[in-house]
């Protein structure tokens, strides 16, 4: 078990890196918990239940199981915890209606096109492209309410920051998917932008650490 562990890390690092990052932003929201709103509790209870379905992902890779599904699950509840997340940093009723909208859209897709055994590309796509509307819708909010005195001990700042990269960066990989990640698409191409994915998710799961960090200097 051990053997196929290290024989796993040895063919993904960047992959395992990845996972392993998600523990710095739990750590770090741990830590500043008293300072963060319920908006960002939320993020850091979202955290906590996405690095445990990494460990058990890594698991089922180590007994040479398929875990797309897990991906594919975790895709929902990822849209589905950010959508409630901006629906309470939005106060404006349209915005409010435009992430329900948003929310049941991304829960119906994903429902939809869920698969067992690739990844669902269409929902990982659309979830990306709403990604880049909730941020848009944002930073609206936020330049005509002028809520924040310093913008960079804002924490949606920092998440909004985070999830632009996320998107933007991913989004296209995701588009040409079903060629990228199929089942008989070649290993060096699918790692290569396996990798491209994982390094995105580390400067997403870093970004939303410091968002956490910034929280105790918003409250000051």
């Amino acid at each position: 078990m051990w053997e196929k562990l290290l024989s796993l890390i040895n063919k993904y690092p960047i992959v395992e890196v990845s996972d392993l990052i998600s523990i710095i932003p739990i750590i770090i929201g741990v830590f500043f918990y008293k300072s963060l709103t319920k908006e960002f509790k939320l993020l850091l209870y979202f955290l906590v239940v996405y690095f445990l379905f990494g460990l058990y992902s890594t698991w089922l890779s180590v007994l040479t199981k398929n875990n797309i599904h897990i991906f594919n699950f975790v895709e929902i509840l990822e849209i589905s915890t950010l959508c409630l997340i901006f629906f309470q940093l939005n106060s404006q009723k349209n915005k409010r209606f435009l992430m329900i909208m948003l929310l049941g859209s991304a829960i119906f897709v994903g429902f939809w096109k869920f698969d067992f055994i690739e990844f669902a590309y269409f929902p990982y796509v659309l979830n990306r492209l709403s990604y880049v509307i909730i941020v848009f819708i944002y930073f609206h909010t936020l330049l005509s309410e002028i809520s924040a005195k310093n913008i960079l001990t804002h924490p949606p700042f920092w998440l909004c920051a985070g999830l632009v990269i996320y998107s933007t960066g991913s989004v296209l990989i995701f588009l040409f998917g079903k060629q990228i990640f199929s089942i008989n698409a070649p290993d060096k191409l699918f790692l290569l932008f396996y990798n491209i994915i994982s390094i995105i998710n580390i400067m997403f799961r870093l970004l939303i650490g410091v968002s956490f960090f910034v929280s105790k200097y918003e409250k000051e």
